[in-house]
């Protein structure tokens, strides 16, 4: 089955990696779907319908890793969730095709960044601290990791400098930031327990190293590259209000685990309402810089660079 063309911007004026990504995710919904509507033939036994299941969980986690890295290297959202469309519908991807124009967002753009990169932030530490976990109770996860967690912290340490720095370059005030900073602990026990309850320990893994992705910082650092031309940034720059730090997250988070949760929230929900909180009555401004879109160590006495920034 192939998606007819209509109007929308054109995958072929798309920057290649974009396109590769895309049409990735859209394969491995394509996959994963054509894989379910087997489970429902007649006469399947048992062993083939448990082996169908297994490849399905793995398509599914290669797609759930994919559209990470498609994010972080600035695929809209709107074009993710476009191609995964698709794909489950049974549609082959096509050169030609097409995908939903972006709405004008002047004004909104910034603060839906500055969101994202909350949400991130939150989310990563929330998967940190369910890994952590379940290594701590299923051997098979033990491996030596200190380089991809070395990697996970960088990551986490370049999105909180450019959510920081991005907020006061577009002039959110105060009771903005701290709408949008703010975590209560019944958040936090929702987004862990969540993965705690609803995550094996493979899925936890994969979505760690998604996070542990190196391109999350290089993105991030091209941002703060331009905030830095601005002059928005740097070591001479003092920091400005900033988000909870990666430490305070994962600490935090880490809590939370010990705590029985009070209701589970879907983090889409999440997301949005945070946006919504953040946005003020009148654009704040129209600046824009690049978009965005652990074996655990608790103990760790590492911070961010409040100077300079992320390294590599």
């Amino acid at each position: 089955m192939t998606e007819s063309t209509n109007d929308g911007p054109n995958p072929r004026n798309i920057a290649a990696e974009h396109l590769e990504l895309m049409q990735q995710i859209q394969q491995l919904a394509l996959e994963s779907g054509q894989l379910l509507a087997r489970m429902y033939e007649p006469g399947l036994n048992m062993p083939p319908a448990q082996n169908i299941i297994t490849r399905i969980n793995e398509l599914d986690r290669e797609r759930d890793l994919t559209e990470i890295q498609a994010r972080a290297s600035g695929v809209p959202p709107e074009w993710i969730d476009r191609v995964r469309t698709l794909g489950q519908r049974g549609f082959l991807w096509r050169p030609d095709q097409s995908l939903p124009d972006l709405a004008p967002t002047e004004g909104r753009r910034p603060v839906q960044r500055v969101a994202e990169d909350i949400e991130r932030l939150k989310d990563m530490a929330a998967v940190d601290v369910a890994y952590f976990h379940q290594r701590a109770a299923d051997p098979a996860l033990r491996q030596p990791e200190s380089a991809a967690g070395d990697q996970f912290w960088r990551n986490m340490t370049a999105v909180w400098m450019r959510a920081g720095r991005t907020a006061a370059a577009i002039g959110m005030n105060a009771h903005e930031r701290t709408k949008l900073w703010t975590v209560t602990p019944g958040e936090w026990e929702r987004r862990v327990h969540r993965y705690l309850n609803d995550h094996d320990g493979n899925d936890l893994r994969s979505r760690w190293h998604g996070y542990a992705d190196n391109t999350i910082a290089a993105d991030a650092r091209k941002s703060l590259n331009s905030l830095r031309r601005a002059g928005r940034h740097g070591p001479d720059i003092p920091l400005p209000d900033m988000p909870l730090s990666p430490d305070q997250m994962l600490a935090q988070a880490h809590a939370a685990a010990k705590t029985q949760p009070e209701s589970s929230i879907r983090q889409g929900d999440l997301l949005a309402s945070a946006v919504d909180a953040a946005l003020p009555d009148e654009p704040a401004s129209s600046w824009s810089a690049d978009s965005l879109t652990p074996d655990a160590d608790y103990g760790r006495e590492r911070g961010p660079d409040a100077s300079g920034g992320p390294g590599p």
